[in-house]
C-alpha cells in the first residue's frame, strides 16, 4: 500500500519518532493521517524516545488520546499505560489549576485590579475545546504595570510567596525578563505576573490599551474569566513561540488548534495589529510553522501573503529543531538572537539589533548561523564593534559608559519602538 503524502512538503526530514508525534499532536486527525499512524506504530520505533519527546514537547495528552483511539491494539502495552497514567495525572492538575484561575480572577476583580489569564487553562478551552488536552503547569496573569504592587498584595493574601530572583534565573523553562513569580504555600501552584514578554535582545509589551479594551469572556467550569480577544491572542501566541525559537511542539499546536477552532478570525485586523506592534514577521513565522508542521487550516489569502516572505518561510522549516533528523539544520533557542535579527520587520530595526548583539559580544553576531540572512555583514560588523567596545570599556569611566548606554537605549527605543 502506498503511504499518503503530507499536505505540506518539509524541507528537512523528521525522525520516525518525531513523525509519529507530529501526526498525533492535533485534535482532528484525517483518514490519511490515521493510516500513516497505524503504519508508523508497527515500524521499528524507540518508544522510550517517543515518550521522552512527548513529555519534553508537552503533547503527551494529545499523543495518548490519538493512539488510544486510532490504534490501541497496535501500540505496545507499556508505553500506552505510561501515557494513560501521565494524562490522568495531568488532567487532575489542569482541573485544579483551572479552579485556581477562577479564584484568582474573582479576587482581582473584587479589589478592582484588571487581570487577563493568558495561555494555560483559558487557552486549553479556547484552542482545544478541552481543559485536559493542553499541558500547562503554571498560571500566566497579565496585569497593568502600574497595578503590580496591588497584585502582589492580592497574591500574598491568597497564600502566595514571591519566588527569589536566583530561583527565577535558574529556571530556563520559564520566561525571562520583567515578570514576577509567586508560588502558593504547600502547593505546586505557580503564578507569573506579566506585563512585558521579554528575552535577551527582545521585548514585546503585553500591557496594551487594546488588550484591556477588547477583553472577552472565557467560560469554563460554569464560570467566566477575562481573556484576550482572539485576534490579539493569536498574535501573542506567535510572538511567544518565536521568542523561544519554537523549541516546544506544544506552542506550534497552540497556534494550529487556535486557528482550527476559530474559523472566523478577522485576518485584516490581525495583520494591521501585527504591523502596528512591529511583530508582523513573527506572526508570519508562527503561522508558517503551524501550517508546515501541523497543517494549520489557513485561508488561501493568508497562505498567499505568507509565500511573499520567502525568508520567513525558509526559517519555518527549521523548527522545532529537536524533531529534525539532523538537529544541526534546525534553529535552537540558543540562537534566538540571530532569529530575532532575521525576522525584524524593517532593516533599520534589524541593524540596530545587530549593533546591540555586537556590543553584547554575542556569539551569534561573531559567528552567525548559516541560515541567518545578512549573517556575513553582521559578522563583519562584529569584527569592528567588538574590539572597539572592549577598548571603550577600558578607557572610559563607568559613569561615562552609563551615559553612553542610556543614550544608546533611548535611540534604540525611538528607532524600533520595541514592539
Amino acid at each position: 500500500m502506498l503511504m499518503p503524502t503530507p499536505s505540506v512538503a518539509r524541507q528537512f526530514p523528521l525522525t520516525p519518532e518525531a513523525e509519529l508525534l507530529v501526526w498525533c499532536a492535533r485534535t482532528i486527525v484525517s483518514d490519511d493521517l490515521k493510516t500513516r499512524i497505524r503504519h508508523q506504530v508497527q515500524a521499528s520505533l524507540d518508544w522510550a524516545v517517543v515518550l521522552a519527546m512527548a513529555e519534553y514537547h508537552g503533547v503527551s495528552h494529545l499523543l495518548h488520546r490519538n493512539l488510544s483511539t486510532i490504534c490501541p491494539n497496535l501500540v505496545p502495552l507499556e508505553p500506552l499505560a505510561h501515557l494513560r497514567k501521565k494524562t490522568q495525572a495531568g488532567a487532575l492538575l489542569n482541573r485544579s489549576l483551572a479552579q485556581e484561575v477562577i479564584t484568582l480572577c474573582e479576587a482581582f476583580q473584587a479589589r478592582g485590579v484588571p487581570v487577563i489569564p493568558i495561555k494555560g487553562a483559558t487557552l486549553a478551552v479556547l484552542a482545544y475545546g478541552d481543559l485536559t488536552l493542553r499541558d500547562f503547569t503554571d498560571l500566566d496573569l497579565l496585569v497593568p504595570e502600574d497595578s503590580v504592587e496591588k497584585a502582589q498584595v492580592i497574591l500574598s493574601a491568597l497564600g502566595y510567596d514571591r519566588r527569589s530572583v536566583v530561583a527565577e534565573q535558574s529556571d530556563r523553562h520559564h520566561d525571562h525578563g520583567p515578570h514576577q513569580v509567586f508560588v502558593k504555600r504547600r502547593t505546586l501552584c505557580r503564578v507569573d505576573l506579566q506585563w512585558v514578554m521579554a528575552h535577551q535582545h527582545f521585548a514585546f509589551r503585553l500591557d496594551r490599551p487594546e488588550f484591556w479594551a477588547r477583553r472577552v469572556g472565557v467560560a469554563f467550569a460554569n464560570q467566566t474569566v477575562p481573556g484576550l480577544a482572539p485576534e490579539m491572542l493569536l498574535i501573542v501566541l506567535c510572538v511567544h513561540g518565536s521568542k523561544h525559537a519554537w523549541e516546544h511542539l506544544k506552542w506550534v499546536c497552540d497556534v494550529a488548534e487556535f486557528v482550527r477552532s476559530h474559523p472566523d478570525l478577522g485576518w485584516n485586523q490581525i495583520f494591521v495589529h501585527a504591523s502596528t506592534w512591529r511583530c508582523r514577521r513573527m506572526l508570519y513565522l508562527g503561522l508558517s510553522v503551524a501550517h508546515i508542521m501541523l497543517d494549520a487550516p489557513l485561508p488561501a489569502a493568508v497562505l498567499e501573503r505568507l509565500k511573499t516572505d520567502v525568508e520567513v518561510e525558509a526559517l519555518a522549516h527549521r523548527m522545532p529543531a529537536s524533531l529534525l533528523s539532523d538537529a544541526h539544520q534546525g534553529i535552537t533557542e540558543e540562537q534566538a538572537g540571530a532569529l530575532y535579527f532575521s525576522v525584524k520587520d524593517s532593516w533599520s530595526e534589524r541593524w540596530w539589533l545587530g549593533l546591540s548583539l555586537c556590543r553584547a559580544h554575542s556569539p551569534v553576531a561573531i559567528t552567525p548561523p548559516s541560515w541567518c540572512h545578512g549573517g556575513l555583514l553582521l559578522s563583519c560588523l562584529a569584527q569592528i564593534i567588538v574590539p572597539l567596545h572592549r577598548e571603550v570599556k577600558r578607557l572610559l569611566s563607568p559613569r561615562i559608559r552609563g551615559v553612553i548606554n542610556r543614550w544608546f537605549a533611548f535611540i534604540g527605543e525611538a528607532l524600533t519602538s520595541r514592539c
